[in-house]
This record gives structure tokens, sequence and C-alpha cells, in this order.
């Protein structure tokens, strides 16, 4: 089965499940926002053929992608925030695509039952995110505390925070955390994201 064949059977049987629940998209791709999220959700065939994996993601409507792009078309693979969807614990789960109506049927109640049981949950991890990103510090990116609401790298998070602070008017905390990213960069590693650390801090300084 070609993807572009699959492509049709997620639309039938995946497409009006998620549009019932306000998420907009098509074929593989389906994004829903609430408030300043957006709330991602992405099917991926392998480039291989024959399987198929689940990656959710979310992204802040206020802070810049890496590449420019339309914030209603962003996929999971532009965002840093994201994660593969498993029926268990493996980080790298990949469905076969289904060869009967039968295998089809079971195989999309499977897919909808993780929505709602678990990428809900993660998705909701971000309902609160003014008051849980209040409560980060430095300290908590160094103990990989911070790893819940961004489970990315140190730098990465100290960038997001910062931001996040900027945009809510938390300006000396958004310097704070400006002024950690810049002190971990050392030679050329993350020395691009110099320029974002020290636009923050002029922007919070004024």
């Amino acid at each position: 089965m070609k993807s572009t064949e699959f492509k049709k059977i997620v639309t039938k049987n995946l497409a009006p499940f998620l549009r019932k629940e306000n998420w907009k998209g098509s074929g593989f791709d389906y994004r829903k926002k609430v408030g300043n999220v957006i709330r991602l959700l992405t099917i991926q065939p392998s480039s291989s053929g024959g399987k198929f994996c689940i990656e959710i993601g979310v992204h802040f409507d206020f802070i810049p992608l890496k590449a420019e792009k339309d914030l209603s078309k962003i996929k999971t693979w532009d965002v840093d925030i994201r994660k593969r969807l498993t029926p268990n614990e493996s980080g790298d789960y990949w469905w076969d695509f289904p060869i009967t109506e039968q295998i089809e049927n079971s195989l999309f109640e499977e897919i909808v039952k993780l929505i709602i049981e678990k990428a809900e949950l993660y998705f909701e991890n971000y309902n609160d995110w003014e008051n849980e990103t209040s409560k980060l510090s430095i300290e908590d990116i160094e103990k990989g505390i911070s790893k819940k609401l961004f489970p990315i790298l140190p730098l990465s998070s100290s960038l997001m925070i910062s931001r996040i602070n900027l945009h809510l008017g938390r300006n000396e905390k958004a310097i704070e955390f400006a002024e950690y990213g810049l002190s971990k960069i050392t030679g050329m590693k993350g020395s691009g994201l110099i320029p974002s650390f020290n636009e923050i801090k002029e922007k919070a300084s004024r």
C-alpha cells in the first residue's frame, strides 16, 4: 500500500473524530489551538513504506519557529516540544498499514483510544503553562525538573522559558534565564542563540 492510499484511510477513519473534537487539518496533519498553545498531531509514514508512527507536540504561538512558516501549516517536526504517541512506553513505535477492513477498524479504534487516554493527558500538561512556568527556576533546568514541560536540551529550555517570561511581562525572570543561557554557551556550540538571548535582554530592559 502506498502512502497516498493510506492517507485516504486516515482521512476516512480518523479525520471525522478529530474534527468533532475541534481539530483542524486533513490527511496526515492536524492542529488545535487552545489559547496561546497550538496542539499538533501528525501521522508519519515510514520512508521505507508499509508502516507509520504518530507524533504529538505543542507550540506557543508567540515563539518564533526555526524556519519561517505559517502557524496554520506547522507540523510536529517544525517544533521543539514533541513526542511519539505509542500504546506502550516505547519511544519508537511503528504500526503496520492495515491490509484488511477488519484490521483497519481495529487499528483506528486503538488510535482514537490512545488520543483520548494519552494524547489528551499530554496536552493537558500545558493547560496551566503560565502558572507552571512562573514556578521554574534555573536550578529546575539544571536538575531536569523543567523537562516535565520542556523535554528539550537545557540551553533550548532556557531560551524558551526566557521567551515565555518576556511574553508574560515577567521581565526580571526573562533576563535571568537569558543570562543563564548565555553563560552556558562556549565556543561555537550554541553560539547561534546569542542574538536571541541578547534580543530578549534588550526588550526586557526597556
